[in-house]
């Protein structure tokens, strides 16, 4: 075992030797910002550190150099005993909060996404919710998607990792942003939670083993029963703690706030509704006002975390891209050289090379490539395994980076295809088609609909909503009627369930194709 000693505050933990310096800092309950989702890419988990680490990765070299003892905390691994200098300005990843009256009653909103966590302060007598914080979510160590989460959950030590991970972020995060704008943590109200059921399971501690096996039950649909001391929120001894409640094992109170939301904005027949993220959730409410609801397993392609030079909306990142006189243009969050692409600017990257023939229907770079003209300063390279294509800088996409996004895309396509059929709704019968999620709000809606994400919707207006997750549970600290609401909505979905339907993999692999 090697020590850790966090200075100021001379705070220790002891950790296995090799233990991620990130991992462990997490463990302690410091909070560090990895927008690029640990590849040592953004830089922005510089740490100043003195003891015995690991040596400097290829990664840390570039950024760092070899002269300081800096280090990047997703790279380097406990080689002995280590002090580690803690910036509190580093404990959150914000450093900037809304302006707020002291006489206000307040509360919190929590979306506690598989790939992102995001918090609301709202306030209860101005009816408003502003943006509080948003993270990566520190159980990804134990993997990016649902399916592996359940998987490692299946170890009681690493479930209860993964709860105090969640629960020590979380209301970490919450304590230090509300000391920041003079908020005492006993005065926050209700602190309401949404997201997708294994994410909730998580969170609050329960066995999530039955969400992963045939067939598939979830035994707790509702979580109005806890109370802060017993879910790490010492800090909060008097709130008021609930989620949305979810409809099964894969559809959660992610879905369910969608659904309540799009009821109280007047969209209740001939809708389409699909909220874009890591676990994609889906729901069509058809002429006859009949709900149908369903889930995929996207992965995290769109969110920029299993993409080669992938990472978040934080500064150095790409966010959007265009070919423009033969140039590959690009927008990015920051000033300075690209770091970074969003999953965004991944879906614009693909959709000009597929125009352009770069790229094949089926996915493919064009075997003649190497002999094509591509947009200054775009260059492909075969030399590298996967075969890529260099963008700006070092930053590219490879084979294997739209391999994933087909993944994406096939889910999603498929998924929505089975729930149209499962409804008997023809999709010229939709009238408005509901893209949810904060991917989804900066999405170039052309390049979506070019790669075939979703059916064609000839007679359908679109419409973004933003993170609807953290909007429900920002109504629900209003009033408990929304609670109530989202109840009986959610008992009236009929789910379909593509697990267990021997016919999704045929159609999923259909729908791979660009």
């Amino acid at each position: 075992m090697n020590s850790i000693t966090l200075i100021p505050g001379n705070q220790t933990g002891d950790f296995p030797k090799g233990t991620l310096l990130l991992d462990a800092l997490m463990d302690m309950g410091v909070i560090i910002k990895t927008p690029c989702g640990g590849k040592g890419i953004c830089g922005k988990c510089r740490t100043r550190v003195t003891g015995e680490l690991s040596r400097k990765t290829g990664a840390e070299k570039k950024i760092l150099g070899n002269e300081t003892s800096d280090r990047l905390a997703c790279q380097a691994r406990l080689s002995g005993d280590t002090c580690v200098f803690i910036d509190e300005n580093r404990l959150t990843s914000r450093k900037t909060y809304p302006e707020i009256n002291p006489d206000d009653r307040f509360a919190v909103a929590v979306d506690v996404g598989t790939t992102s966590v995001n918090l609301s302060l709202v306030s209860l007598l101005r009816k408003k919710t502003f943006d509080l914080d948003a993270f990566l979510n520190p159980q990804r160590r134990f993997g990016f998607d649902v399916i592996s989460r359940i998987a490692a959950a299946n170890d009681p030590a690493n479930r209860r990792t993964m709860t105090r991970q969640i629960q020590q972020t979380i209301f970490n995060t919450m304590a230090s942003a509300l000391k920041a704008m003079n908020i005492p943590c006993p005065d926050i109200e209700r602190i309401v939670f949404s997201g997708n059921t294994t994410m909730l399971y998580l969170l609050f501690g329960l066995d999530v083993s039955e969400l992963g096996r045939y067939p598939f039950h979830a035994p707790c649909l509702d979580f109005d029963n806890f109370i802060p001391k017993n879910i790490g929120a010492d800090l909060f001894p008097h709130t008021r703690i609930s989620a949305i409640p979810a409809v099964s094992a894969f559809l959660g109170g992610d879905l369910v706030g969608g659904l309540t939301l799009c009821h109280e904005m007047g969209f209740t027949e001939n809708i389409f509704f699909i909220d874009l993220g890591t676990n994609g959730e889906l729901f069509l409410i058809n002429g006859a006002k009949n709900i149908f609801a369903a889930s995929c397993a996207m992965g995290p392609a769109l969110e920029g975390m299993n993409i080669s030079w992938g990472m978040t909306a934080d500064d150095g990142a790409v966010t959007h891209a265009w070919i423009d006189s033969e140039k590959l243009a690009y927008k990015m969050i920051g000033k300075g050289p690209p770091v970074g692409l969003t999953g965004t600017a991944l879906i614009d990257i693909i959709a000009c090379f597929l125009v352009k023939g770069f790229i094949n229907k089926n996915g493919a770079f064009a075997s003649e490539l190497k002999h094509r003209l591509l947009p200054h300063p775009a260059r492909y390279s075969d030399r590298l395994t996967p075969k890529q294509i260099c963008l700006w800088n070092d930053i590219a996409i490879s084979q294997k980076d739209v391999r994933n996004l087909q993944l994406a895309k096939g889910a999603s396509l498929a998924a929505s295809r089975f729930i149209l059929q499962s409804a008997g709704c023809p999709a010229d019968e939709v009238r408005h088609v509901l893209i949810a999620g904060a991917f989804g709000s900066h999405l170039d809606l052309d390049n979506f609909k070019g790669l075939g994400f979703i059916p064609e919707f000839p007679k359908a207006d679109y419409h973004y909503l933003g993170n609807t997750s953290l909007k429900a549970a920002g109504n629900a600290c209003f009033s408990d009627n929304f609670l109530k609401d989202a109840a009986r909505f959610r008992d009236r979905v009929t789910e379909v369930e593509l697990a267990k339907n021997p016919d999704f993999t045929r159609e999923f692999i259909r729908a791979l194709d660009f």
